[in-house]
């Protein structure tokens, strides 16, 4: 349990485990799980990062395991830094899943303001648009709900690389399972150096 200790902050007391901050000051929390105001549970908004992996060099895939819990109930995960022996799409995959169990359905277009256009697909054993490999760079934003709840598995994402952008409009995972890890990977070749960072969102 963590434990803030009142010092020599002017103006700032403590006594027996309540804080108080005079008129006009604020005190500011950069962690506030545990958290309570007047005995009752502070719930933060937004995200709560969980893990960072960092791609090693020159790999085909990475496992992120156990990153998924009873704890939060929906995730994003954010790829960045690194680059990809070439231009690829990033995939994801969940340990165990059936081939049949992944969907998807995609819309994307070139930068050249060309038409958009889509695609979908079933019965693949990944889901393929989840991001970007570059010789320079590696880009994805996933959001992934309820994964190791036994229920459904949707996720929703976008990619951007030279020339060629899209946002996939659904993923599901058509089964029942409950899942604690996901697989990371180029479409082919290899990626390297980059950082995959795994978030929760708080459950209000």
């Amino acid at each position: 349990m963590s434990r803030l200790t009142v010092g020599s902050i002017e103006g700032l007391t403590e006594n027996s485990n309540v804080i108080s901050v005079p008129t006009g000051h604020s005190l500011n929390v950069t962690d506030a799980a545990g958290l309570q105001i007047g005995g009752s549970a502070v719930v933060s908004a937004g995200l709560v990062f969980i893990s960072r992996t960092t791609i090693g060099s020159a790999v085909s895939s990475v496992t992120l395991s156990n990153i998924f819990s009873a704890d939060y109930d929906n995730y994003r995960i954010l790829i960045s830094g690194g680059s990809g022996s070439s231009n690829q799409f990033i995939q994801f995959s969940f340990p165990g899943a059936a081939t049949a169990a992944y969907n998807y359905q995609i819309v994307y277009g070139a930068w050249n303001n060309t038409a958009s256009a889509s695609g979908a697909s079933g019965a693949v054993a990944y889901f393929p648009y989840m991001g970007t490999c570059t010789p320079t760079s590696l880009q994805g934003c996933v959001d992934i709900q309820s994964p190791y709840l036994t229920e459904q598995t949707f996720l929703g994402s976008f990619y951007a690389r030279p020339g060629h952008i899209g946002t996939v409009t659904a993923n599901v995972l058509n089964d029942t399972s409950s899942y604690t890890g996901v697989t990371v990977a180029p479409a082919s070749g290899t990626f390297s150096d980059g950082n995959i960072d795994v978030y929760g969102y708080v459950k209000s």
